[in-house]
């Protein structure tokens, strides 16, 4: 009776520290992740918009208004992801010829999706693929509708 006692203790101590360990290693691997957004100039006070991270890379420091996140192969995708990353803020890591672009003057407002591995524990973005996106996005959207006269409420 008492061997047996000890080899459940000795059991569920395995399996729970087994289970640690997983998660551990679940939360230290990177979430593939696919972004769209705009960039902005850094802002201070624009910094704490929703849906507004603030980025950076080596030096510089900008805002990225995201529109959408899609975390591949998890049900926890969309904006509402963007909450666990707080505070929101996010270091980009990737060859210079991708990431250096990103925050240029030319590039202010122009939408664009990001794929890479995101590192939560340590709020750092690993930039893999940068696309320019030529649709505009929905607030462009409604404005060359509202432009036109075809927005929804329009004339």
């Amino acid at each position: 009776m008492l061997l047996s006692r000890r080899a459940v203790i000795c059991a569920a101590v395995g399996v729970a520290i087994f289970g640690f360990t997983a998660q551990l290693r679940a939360r230290l691997r990177g979430l593939q992740v696919r972004f769209v957004g705009t960039f902005q100039p850094f802002d201070k006070k624009a910094a704490g918009n929703l849906h507004t991270l603030t980025v950076s890379y080596k030096k510089h420091q900008w805002l990225f208004h995201v529109e959408r996140v899609n975390v591949m192969g998890a049900r926890d995708s969309g904006t509402m992801f963007l909450s666990r990353i707080a505070p929101p803020r996010l270091s980009f890591v990737g060859p210079p010829h991708l990431v250096e672009p990103l925050g240029s003057p030319e590039n202010v407002g122009k939408r664009f999706t990001l794929e890479g591995l995101l590192y939560l524990p340590h709020r750092s973005f690993h930039v893999s693929t940068v696309r320019e996106e030529t649709t505009p996005g929905p607030e462009k959207q409604e404005e060359e509708q509202r432009e036109e006269g075809t927005a929804p409420g329009g004339q």
